[in-house]
């Protein structure tokens, strides 16, 4: 080959590499927080864009910066600031207030393609009385069956239970964590949905402008554990406060609202200590995390006629009345018995019961549950693919090779009214 054209084609082979080396390197990071990571300076808008609808208005009327670390809008027009920066995997943190009448606004979170109103995203409703809502926006998909809200007009899947925002002019602390496919917003400390098998689980972090003037601080991203990651407790871990139903999850299957009030509402309640179930419809609680190797202690007893229930360890999948999971029976003496869900399996003295739709595993002993309205115990201990059923003090049966082996935990509504009470974890060891 002739020299010149070997350097000439070496040149060509050379830009090009180096063009291709710069598109690579030009495009977009995603961010996976290692550390905490402040969004806002409190400063300027470093970070950020500002995006009005159809070029309307000023971004500098819109969006101020006040003393104190405090981002100012207005809430008109229509339009977001966001990060520059796409994000996945972390927990999203800000403070919001609204400094006169309350209005709308929401958190835009995985923001894909260009900017518009509104962009490809799920929304985090920010509106008063409604904050912890879903909104898709632009063809953004979830498993709806796996919401914990209750879905309306299509688009929309409203929160859990009551709003839990404090008094115009008030700070509110408002979390949203984005792990995997998943996203909990959390108002106040209080979970108000979840959204799981999101089809986008990556992208930039908006906050609306949409009509009322409202006010933001201390704005940060930091690492967050994915929750379907188990945990194995170090230490005594109560899952139930006593008060409410924070940290659990309440599931009935096509829930409907009459007179304003939905049905979980109904089924589930608590007071003086004692988590009530009405048994009707079918469905369940379930722990927002997930556990592996634990003691579980509980409490439980019927108020009325009893019937059934139960307390299903290492629920998989989605939200459905009969979860795959292995199930800690409390039918009425038959607490102690084993009953796989859904294609679950475990091996009880050497025979292997399921994998099938539904399989009996049967306790060792006689019924030993006390009288109706007395308080019975049930101390569940699962390690590894091992699983144990103590019912009032009495080992009731044993099981390895578990499948799944960890999960959230759910406590059964299954026909007739039910009490629990004294519900926590303790550590293996």
């Amino acid at each position: 080959m002739n020299r010149r054209v070997s350097i000439g084609m070496f040149l060509l082979l050379t830009l090009l590499t180096v063009s291709l080396t710069r598109w690579v390197s030009g495009a977009e990071q995603v961010v996976e927080p290692q550390s905490k990571t402040m969004l806002f300076d409190g400063e300027s808008f470093e970070g950020w864009f500002r995006f009005l609808r159809g070029g309307q208005g000023s971004v500098d009327e819109t969006w101020q910066i006040k003393p104190g670390g405090i981002l100012a809008c207005n809430g008109k027009p229509s339009g977001y600031i966001r990060t520059n920066q796409s994000y996945k995997n972390y927990k999203f943190h800000m403070e919001y207030r609204w400094p006169g009448r309350t209005g709308n606004n929401g958190i835009l979170v995985h923001m894909q393609g260009e900017d518009r109103v509104w962009p490809k995203s799920l929304e985090c409703q920010g509106g008063y009385g409604n904050q912890g809502d879903f909104w898709e926006i632009g063809g953004f998909a979830f498993n709806e069956h796996k919401s914990g809200g209750h879905r309306v007009r299509g688009r929309r899947v409203l929160k859990y239970g009551a709003h839990n925002e404090k008094e115009p002019g008030q700070w509110n602390v408002y979390e949203v964590w984005c792990v995997g496919d998943t996203v909990r917003p959390y108002v106040n400390g209080k979970l108000m949905n979840e959204a799981s098998d999101c089809a986008v689980t990556e992208g930039k972090i908006c906050l609306q402008s949409e009509g009322s003037a409202i006010e933001f601080r201390n704005i940060y991203v930091e690492p967050a554990r994915n929750p379907l990651w188990p945990v194995s407790p170090k230490r005594k871990i109560a899952l139930f406060n006593g008060k409410d139903l924070d940290g659990w999850v309440r599931f009935i299957p096509n829930d409907k609202a009459e007179n304003n009030t939905w049905t979980v509402d109904k089924v589930w309640s608590v007071a003086e200590g004692v988590i009530r179930c009405e048994g009707k419809p079918n469905g369940y609680i379930r722990t927002t995390e997930s556990y592996a190797n634990y003691k579980l202690h509980l409490e439980w007893r019927w108020p009325e006629e009893p019937t059934n229930s139960g307390v299903l360890l290492h629920r998989a999948g989605i939200d459905r009345t009969w979860p795959m999971c292995v199930e800690a029976q409390l039918m009425h003496e038959n607490a102690g018995d084993f009953w796989l869900l859904s294609h679950s399996s475990i091996e009880v003295d050497g025979q292997q019961i399921g994998p099938s739709q539904y399989a009996n595993g049967k306790k060792k002993h006689a019924s030993n549950e006390k009288p109706l309205g007395e308080w019975n115990s049930y101390d569940i201990v699962c390690d590894g693919g091992s699983v144990s059923l103590t019912v009032n003090g009495l080992l009731q049966n044993q099981g390895i090779k578990a499948q799944p082996s960890s999960g959230p935990i759910c406590l059964q509504s299954e026909w007739s009214p039910i009490e629990f009470r004294n519900i926590y974890l303790k550590p293996l060891r």
